[in-house]
């Protein structure tokens, strides 16, 4: 790990700002998120209170990754080429593009966050087709906006904590965040050197530390950004961060996909109080039984402590389509 000097280590960085802009959920953000699932893994998320959340870098498919790592790649060569960036901004890029390079490799820097999948729709077709059973499942929503607000006082004691950031579709858009980061970081610079320090180790000091977050926040930045033709997913992401490595060994399971063993570790999205997940409703899939299956979520919740004495008991939904 770097270190600089207390000068610039205390110098607060606006691409970090930048970066908490963007996982900030936006003001017209539904607030109910759904995860669809099988019986089984409704049952399972229901009884252990959250779900698994996936090494970052095991869960996207290989085309995914690679399709975020060029919208990245090719915004800072597109950066590097402008002519109204002043020069530092050339070694800004260059040096992101080399860490770039080297984190992804990095198992250290790379296993510092896990990852779970949710949309903003309730009863969608692709959605139940690939993940809930081909139809015969459910979509489990979930009002999170609460939860997701509690992180601040886990980040500053250094515990792990969990942040909530929508997926990017429009590749006008992608590239401006890229764009955003690097002018952030340049703005930084500026901004240091008029008011605190124009010392050249300071100055080399300060780019090393901002050259450094951009690029990790641009690796972050890859599992945010899909291919246009997903836009329909309207998807939404919880990263569980470890926070500087605070997960535990014990903390970390693993389980067999082709034959390769993928981390994980497991989100608790229960309230701390009441031991409740923050149930909004569940839908039963299109293909499914609806009485059978309204029984049997009937029953669970009410084993589990959701029953009518609740005010968070959940709506139970019926999806209206034919699939």
């Amino acid at each position: 790990m770097a270190t600089w000097p207390t000068i610039v280590e205390s110098f607060p960085l606006t691409v970090s700002q930048v970066f908490r802009q963007y996982t900030t959920l936006p003001s017209d953000a539904s607030e109910v998120f759904y995860h669809y699932t099988t019986r089984a893994g409704l049952e399972g998320i229901l009884r252990s209170g959250g779900f698994r959340a996936t090494y970052r870098m095991g869960m996207n498919d290989a085309a995914e990754f690679a399709y975020a790592r060029n919208v990245v790649y090719t915004a800072l060569d597109e950066l590097g080429r402008r002519t109204d960036l002043p020069k530092v901004a050339t070694s800004l890029i260059t040096y992101a593009r080399k860490n770039l390079d080297r984190l992804p490799k990095d198992t250290t820097e790379m296993a510092s966050s896990y990852c779970a999948c949710l949309t903003t729709r309730p009863d969608d077709s692709s959605q139940w087709t690939t993940y809930a059973g081909r139809g015969t499942g459910f979509a489990i929503g979930f009002h999170l906006p609460p939860f997701l607000k509690t992180p601040v006082s886990a980040v500053k004691m250094g515990e792990p904590f969990i942040y909530c950031a929508p997926v990017t579709y429009d590749p006008t858009k992608q590239r401006e965040l890229v764009s955003r980061l690097v002018e952030a970081a340049i703005y930084d610079l500026q901004i240091f050197a008029a008011i605190h320090s124009q010392r050249s180790e300071h100055l080399t000091a300060l780019r090393d530390r901002v050259t450094r977050e951009i690029a990790t926040h641009l690796v972050t930045l890859i599992d945010f950004l899909k291919a246009p033709a997903y836009r329909n997913e309207r998807e939404i992401r919880l990263i569980l961060d470890a926070n500087n490595g605070t997960l535990s060994t014990s903390q970390i399971q693993h389980f067999e996909r082709d034959n390769q063993f993928v981390p994980f570790v497991f989100m608790d999205l229960r309230d701390p109080t009441t031991r409740r997940l923050p149930l909004a409703e569940i839908w039963i899939g299109p293909r499914a039984v609806f009485s059978r299956e309204e029984d049997f979520l009937k029953n669970l919740l009410y084993k589990l402590s959701y029953g009518t004495d609740y005010d968070d008991q959940p709506r139970i939904m019926r999806s209206s389509l034919k699939i």
